[in-house]
């Protein structure tokens, strides 16, 4: 039981009436996939239930920065985290357009990843994310200790230039 609206015809607050062309419903579509946040892959809302993963909000420029990082990780010689981690976490990853963060499920190791991620970040000048995250999720980057081999190459090194 459907009631035609009429023009000037007295009708309820409520009711409107409206004719939408073809390029008006795509202008909605693009603007309900552009506004509209992306719902968590279903690895992503299990991982949510374990106490071995926490949830992680990366502001955009963060995001690029793991981002960044995961694509480093074969050529860094110090990076705590297996790239493997990271990218699954990038992949079930999803942005929430209300906060501008995107959402993440880290375990440890990712955290360490992130954490020698920002702190490189820091090294290069840029300390705005390391603070950030350690503000919001206690974040700090663990001085790694040093491969003795490493540490023994460097003394010889250094006792050779004197």
């Amino acid at each position: 039981m459907s009631e035609v609206l009429r023009a000037h015809a007295s009708r309820p607050p409520e009711a409107r009436a409206a004719r939408i062309t073809p390029e008006g419903l795509d202008a909605l579509a693009w603007h309900h996939h552009r506004t509209g946040a992306d719902r968590p892959c279903p690895a992503w809302t299990t991982k949510a239930a374990d106490p071995a993963w926490q949830e992680t909000a990366l502001q955009p420029h963060e995001m690029l920065l793991l981002r960044r990082y995961t694509h480093l990780l074969p050529s860094l010689a110090a990076a705590p985290a297996a790239a493997g981690t990271l990218w699954e976490a990038l992949i079930e990853a999803h942005y929430d357009t209300v906060t501008n963060r995107w959402r993440l499920q880290l375990d440890d190791t990712g955290l360490a990843g992130l954490a020698h991620a920002v702190h490189l970040e820091a090294l290069a000048g840029q300390v705005t994310a390391r603070n950030r995250l350690h503000r919001a999720y206690g974040l700090t980057h663990p001085h790694p200790t040093l491969d003795a081999s490493l540490v023994e190459a460097a003394t010889v090194d250094a006792v050779a230039l004197e």
